[in-house]
């Protein structure tokens, strides 16, 4: 990141009558995944997870469209306008993100990757229940290694969720969901990581663009030297000079 600054402000004080270039869509590799159970051998840096929350108005009974995102972005959750309602007399909606130090257990033959996220939608004041009327989209980070699907449990077991996997080996997976309770992503047991081609994958766009600025700031810095060369070179003898001459 330092390298990728410095090019972008060589390029920009070099060249001040041209705007430097500006990129689009670089995939920026994310940082760790934190758990809130981490494997032993990456206890030591890891940080722990974060909780997500927002407040949104009720107008005539229902929900302003919006969601919830957790503080290191590992889950997401966004819902439309009127997808949710509230009970009479409600004045706002409270939607939490919750990681769960303690979450149900798997079924036979599924592995939880990563955390749990208990998500829930109460009406204020008075944690009144809220009626789901929509699709909740939402999109969630896994860990590296196996994944197959993110499965959903309200309280009456787990159930696999039609599950859409991020393209470029990006570990985000999304799904369309009805309802509140606790998700997770997961992979059958045993099941094989990601090879290394994969992995690879997920940084092959982020470190070439990355070298390209480099190169480019050295260029620029190049080319302005040559020029500056070039004007001295070239500069005109003074007055005095003439007249001593």
């Amino acid at each position: 990141m330092l390298a990728l600054a410095l090019g972008l402000l060589a390029a920009a004080l070099l060249h001040t009558r041209a705007a430097p270039p500006v990129f689009d869509g670089i995939v920026v590799p994310p940082e760790p995944y934190r758990w809130v159970s981490p494997p032993p051998n990456l206890a030591a840096g890891n940080k722990p997870p974060l909780p997500g929350e927002v407040t949104l108005p009720v107008q005539n009974g229902q929900v302003a469209g919006g969601g919830p995102q957790t503080g290191d972005s590992q889950v997401v959750m966004y819902f439309a306008p009127a997808t949710f309602k509230a009970p009479s007399g409600a004045q706002s909606v409270k939607c939490t993100i919750e990681p769960l130090a303690n979450p149900p257990a798997p079924p036979p033959g599924i592995d939880i990757r990563g955390n749990v996220y208990r998500i829930t939608c109460v009406a204020q004041p008075g944690d009144g229940p809220v009626t789901v009327a929509g699709i909740i989209h939402l999109t969630m980070r896994f860990p590296p290694g196996a994944f197959k699907e993110i499965q959903y449990n309200d309280g009456s077991g787990w159930r696999a969720l039609r599950t859409l996997r991020a393209g470029g080996g990006d570990p985000y997976a999304s799904v369309n969901a009805n309802g509140f309770g606790d998700y997770a992503a997961t992979a059958p047991t045993g099941a094989p990581g990601d090879s290394i081609f994969t992995i690879l994958g997920r940084y092959v766009e982020f470190y070439g663009i990355l070298a390209f600025v480099i190169i480019f700031g050295l260029i620029a810095i190049i080319q302005e030297l040559r020029r500056r060369r070039h004007q001295q070179t070239a500069k005109p003898p003074t007055t005095k000079s003439r007249r001593n001459r």
